[in-house]
C-alpha cells in the first residue's frame, strides 16, 4: 500500500521525474490549455516552454504552429488517441494522447507524448523511391531487350574503325558525344557502348530531349519532391537521371534542350549531383552521360542557343557516325539483315532480286539506316511474291533508278531509236537523278554548268512525261 508521504515525495520531484523519461511530454486540461511541457518537448517543437504555458492548443493551431489537436477527441471517447502532426518547420511528430480521470470518471488532464518520426518518414520515402527506381529499371530493361533482337552488322572500313573506337571508350566512364544525321544509328551506338561497359548490368535510360514537352522536361529529367504539385504524386517522383543511377543515361537530341535545362545538366556533369524540382537538398548520382545530336553544336554555341561550357563538358569522347550514303559497303549487308529479321518475324520467305539490290546500293538514303529499315519492313509486309523486285521499291519510279539498277539493255531500250532519242533519254535520267540527289535546281545547274532556267524547263518537261 502506497503511503501518503510517498505520494508527496513523488509529487515533490515529479517534474524532474518527467524530465528523465527522455520523451517529449505535455500536459493540458480538457479544454486544451497547456499546463506543463518538458525540455524535450521544447527541443522537438522549437517553442520555449514558457511561451506554451497557459496557451490553448486551439490558439497554436490558428497561429499555424500546430495542425493537430487531440483533446476534443479524447474528451469525447475517453480513450487514448494517436495522430501525426507536421510542424511549420516540416518535422513530423507522432502525438500519443492519454486521458487522466478524476474521481467521477471525467477527463481531468490529457498527457501527450511526442515522438519525432521525420527520419522514419524520410526512410519510407527513400524506400518508395527505390521501389520506383526498380520499376523504372525493369521497364527500361524490357525495352532494351527488344533492341537486342536487331544486331549490328557492318562491312565498311569506317564503321569497323568506329566500333573499335567504341570498345576502347566503353572501358572508361568518359562522357560520350555521338554526332550524325538523323537515322544513322546513334541509338545503336549508345546501347552498344552501355553493353560493353562495366555498367552493363545496370540501367540504360534513354531521354529524348526533342520529344519532351518544354514545360515537363525538368520534372521528367530531375523528378520532383513530395508535395511540389497539387495533384502530383504525394511521395514525389523519380526523374530519368536518378533512374539511370549506376548505369548510363542517353540524352538523345541534346541540341533541343532549353538553355535553363542546359544549366542544370552542367551541374550534373560538374558535381555529379542533381536537385529535384521543389527540393533544396542535392542528391549525388553516379551516372554515365552519353549524348547525341544531329545538329552542329559549335554553330549552336556561336548562335547563343547552346552553352559553350556544356558543349566542352560533353566534348570529351566524340564519335561522328557517317551517313549511309558514305558507307555503301554497309547498305546490302544491312538490307539483307533487316530482310532476314522481318521475314522471320512475319513468317515470310522473301529475297531481293539483283535489280532491287542494285537500286538499294545506288539510292542516296537521306533517311539513312532508319529509312532502309522501314523500307525493308514495308516490302516484307506488302509483297505478294517471294522476290522483291525493283518495281516494289517506293523510290524506283524514275528512269535514272531503272538505269542504275540495270533494267533492260543497260537500263534503256535503244532498239529502233534515233541517236537524238537515246541522248534525250540519257539527259532525262541525268536531270532527274541529279535533282533527286541534290534536291535544288540552283545546285544542279551549277554542277551541270547549265543555266538555271534551262534546268527548270527540262525538269518540268521530264516530270510531266
Amino acid at each position: 500500500m502506497i503511503k501518503k508521504h510517498d505520494v508527496q515525495t513523488v509529487g515533490k520531484y515529479w517534474s524532474q521525474i518527467i524530465e528523465t523519461l527522455g520523451e517529449a511530454v505535455s500536459i493540458s486540461d480538457p479544454d486544451g490549455i497547456i499546463l506543463y511541457s518538458n525540455r524535450r518537448h521544447e527541443e522537438l517543437t522549437g517553442i520555449p516552454g514558457d511561451e506554451l504555458m497557459g496557451k490553448s492548443v486551439h490558439e497554436l493551431v490558428r497561429r499555424g504552429l500546430f495542425d493537430v489537436v487531440l483533446n476534443p477527441g479524447i474528451l469525447r471517447s475517453k480513450q487514448p488517441e494517436t495522430q501525426v502532426q507536421e510542424l511549420a518547420s516540416g518535422h513530423k511528430l507522432v502525438l500519443d494522447g492519454h486521458p487522466v480521470f478524476d474521481e467521477k470518471g471525467n477527463v481531468a488532464l490529457v498527457i501527450t507524448y511526442l515522438r519525432d518520426v521525420t527520419k522514419l518518414s524520410e526512410m519510407r520515402e527513400q524506400l518508395m523511391s527505390q521501389q520506383e527506381l526498380l520499376k523504372a529499371y525493369q521497364k527500361m530493361q524490357s525495352l532494351d531487350m527488344t533492341m537486342d533482337d536487331m544486331p549490328t552488322m557492318v562491312q565498311s572500313k569506317a564503321m569497323k574503325q568506329l566500333f573499335g573506337q567504341l570498345s576502347i571508350i566503353a572501358e572508361t566512364d568518359a562522357t560520350v558525344l555521338l554526332l550524325g544525321e538523323t537515322g544513322v544509328g546513334k541509338d545503336v551506338f549508345a546501347r552498344r557502348l552501355h553493353r560493353l561497359s562495366d555498367r552493363s548490368d545496370k540501367a540504360f535510360i534513354k531521354a529524348d530531349c526533342g520529344s519532351m514537352p518544354k514545360n515537363l522536361i525538368e520534372t521528367e529529367l530531375f523528378g520532383y519532391a513530395p508535395g511540389t504539385f497539387s495533384g502530383g504524386n504525394k511521395g514525389g517522383k523519380i526523374g530519368l537521371i536518378e533512374a539511370a543511377s549506376g548505369g548510363t543515361l542517353f540524352l538523345d537530341e541534346i541540341g533541343e534542350l532549353p538553355l535553363l535545362m542546359q544549366t542544370k545538366l552542367l551541374r550534373l556533369l560538374q558535381d555529379r549531383e542533381i536537385v529535384r524540382v521543389g527540393a533544396t537538398t542535392p542528391l549525388k548520382v553516379n551516372v554515365r552521360i552519353v549524348a547525341a545530336t544531329n545538329k552542329n553544336l559549335k554553330k549552336e554555341v556561336e548562335a547563343g542557343r547552346f552553352r559553350s561550357d556544356l558543349y566542352y563538358r560533353l566534348k570529351v569522347a566524340v564519335i561522328e557516325i557517317p551517313p549511309l550514303r558514305k558507307r555503301k559497303a554497309d547498305i546490302l549487308s544491312l538490307a539483307r539483315l533487316f530482310l532476314k529479321f522481318f521475314s522471320q518475324k512475319y513468317r515470310r520467305d522473301v529475297t531481293f532480286s539483283q535489280e532491287a539490290e542494285n537500286a538499294l546500293l545506288n539510292h542516296n538514303w537521306p533517311g539513312n539506316v532508319r529509312e532502309l529499315e522501314n523500307l525493308v519492313l514495308g516490302c516484307v509486309v506488302t509483297s505478294k511474291k517471294n522476290v522483291i523486285e525493283l518495281s516494289d521499291l517506293p523510290f524506283a519510279t524514275t528512269a535514272e533508278v531503272r538505269l542504275s539498277a540495270g533494267e533492260g539493255t543497260n537500263g534503256m531500250e535503244v532498239t529502233g531509236k534515233s541517236m537524238k532519242e537515246i541522248l534525250d533519254g540519257v539527259e532525262k535520267s541525268i536531270i532527274l537523278r541529279g535533282m533527286e540527289r541534290v534536291g535544288n535546281i540552283a545546285k544542279l545547274a551549277k554542277e551541270l554548268q547549265l543555266d538555271r532556267t534551262t534546268v527548270f524547263r527540262k525538269l518540268k518537261k521530264y516530270e510531266a512525261e
